[in-house]
Order: structure tokens, then sequence, then C-alpha cells
């Protein structure tokens, strides 16, 4: 469970302050029928159940490809993986952070997205975790 919470931040944290690696293009695409280490389920049972739980958010990832591959290499990740990724990402969110205080990006990202509780991405996150197991 902790491991999808941080893929889907490690997600917003990417492709809000465009630290995504530009290549893109040239990393394998990770299979449909990949498991998500940590529950029995395979890449595309996850993406459904975003889909079903989170429309708004599964909308952003999949209308932008850079996202989508970062989400989708991420839940290919081992839990090992996954959290050497995110504390790379924080590190280097913190680092852009403090070199554009003043950021017109994350300031529109404020504006438009209003603040998610810690609890409210806790329960949707058993409700994909759920979902994707019977989907």
């Amino acid at each position: 469970m902790l491991t999808i919470r941080r893929g889907i931040a490690t997600v917003a944290i990417v492709t809000c302050t465009g630290l995504a690696a530009p290549a893109v293009a040239n990393a394998a695409p990770v299979s449909p029928s990949a498991p998500v280490a940590g529950t029995s389920c395979s890449v595309a049972q996850v993406e459904r159940a975003t889909a079903k739980v989170a429309p708004k958010f599964w909308h952003f990832i999949s209308t932008h490809p850079r996202a989508k591959h970062h989400f989708e290499e991420f839940l290919a990740k081992t839990p090992a993986q996954r959290k050497a990724a995110f504390e790379e990402m924080k590190a280097k969110h913190a680092a852009w952070r403090k070199a554009h205080p003043n950021a017109a990006e994350m300031h529109h990202w404020k504006m438009h997205h209003p603040k998610v509780t810690r609890a409210e991405v806790h329960q949707k996150l058993e409700q994909i975790r759920a979902t994707c197991s019977v989907s």
C-alpha cells in the first residue's frame, strides 16, 4: 500500500516539476501483465482500478505519455527500488523548489488542484487495491 502511495506521489512530483528524464521514448515500455510488487495485481489491473476510483488522476496520467510511462515504471519496481526512486525524486524536487522559489508552474498547479488530505489519498489507494484485485 505504501509503495503505491509513493508511486502516485513520485509521479505527481515528476510531472509537476518537469524533472522527468526527456528520453522516455527510448525506455522499454512496461508490460500490462507485469506484476505490481506487494499486491496480487498486474499493471493493467492497477490502471483499470485507478481509472474507476480516481478518474481525474487517471485522466491526467493517461493523457500525458511521460507521466503514464513513469507511473507504469514505478508500479513495476520492487519496494526497495520504489523507495530509492521516491527519495531521489524528493531530493530533486527540493533542489528544484529551492532554485525556483516563485515558479509560476507550481503556483498554477496549486490554484487548480486543491490540496488533498492524507486520509483522502489513503482511502483512494485502499479502493484501488481492493478494485484491482478483482478486476
